[in-house]
């Protein structure tokens, strides 16, 4: 059925979050696959970069999608605003927000205030798909499980924040062509390079992470598989997926 394939060519996302390759890996998939992409970040000196990187493929590939940079934190109502402002002045529309600033969530984190960050920009949104009758809301987070490896608190109270309140979102708008999920990340190269920061071998320091915890049957998460699935969410085949957590762990939140 061609209505039901993953494709996005009518599809424009909001995404924010700290650049790293996890953003990288969401962005680039989505335009492959034709969605157009407004990155939110405030790390221009290297998201600009990549960015237009990303635009340049066009000129091979013209089905690809747009991407823009909005160079701008989102720490207030006022920031946020104007990023959606600024988000459908440059591609016109809004289709979907995707979410990884949870990723960012570590020691010093204030989980009440940080939370309430981060549902402040969906509820800004929400109006915009209820208005379309048609909307997605994707979290991106750390699995729980990682809190063995790498104990955090703080990160830890902001997750469970968030999760109560993705229920609560997916319940008061499954009516209305709104759907709100979530994806829980396992072990990723960028959780890695945090463990170990001054890490000269990625695949080294794993085999590290596997022998200190071996009954947590690590494996790693690729890239390619976390844009993959944030691009199903996005898409019509997700359309009666709402209020859901997705867990690319490989399984190890099963151990």
């Amino acid at each position: 059925m061609r209505d039901s394939a993953l494709r996005l060519q009518d599809k424009t996302v909001l995404l924010t979050g700290p650049f790293n390759g996890i953003t990288q890996a969401i962005l680039r998939t989505l335009t492959e696959f034709g969605c157009d992409v407004g990155y939110v970040n405030d790390q221009a000196a290297y998201a600009t970069k990549f960015v237009d990187a990303v635009n340049e493929a066009r000129d091979v590939k013209p089905d690809y999608g747009r991407a823009a940079h909005i160079n701008l934190p989102l720490n207030s109502d006022k920031q946020i605003q104007e990023a959606l402002g600024r988000t459908v002045e440059s591609l016109g529309r809004m289709d979907a927000l995707i979410d990884t600033s949870p990723l960012a969530w570590n020691a010093q984190t204030d989980p009440a205030a940080s939370a309430l960050l981060t549902l402040g920009l969906a509820e800004k949104l929400i109006p915009f798909f209820i208005a379309k009758q048609r909307g997605r809301v994707i979290f991106v987070y750390e699995d729980p499980t990682l809190d063995k490896i790498s104990p955090s608190p703080a990160a830890n109270g902001c997750r469970e924040a968030l999760l109560a309140n993705i229920d609560t979102l997916a319940k008061r708008h499954r009516l209305q062509n709104v759907t709100v999920n979530a994806l829980s990340l396992g072990v990723t190269d960028d959780f890695i390079l945090k463990i170990f920061p001054k890490s000269t071998s990625l695949k080294k320091s794993f085999a590290e992470l596997q022998a200190t915890h071996p009954a947590a049957g690590l494996k790693l998460v690729e890239f390619h598989d976390i844009g993959l699935s944030t691009a199903y969410l996005t898409s019509a085949l997700s359309a009666s997926v709402t209020g859901q957590v997705l867990r690319l762990t490989h399984g190890s939140h099963l151990v």
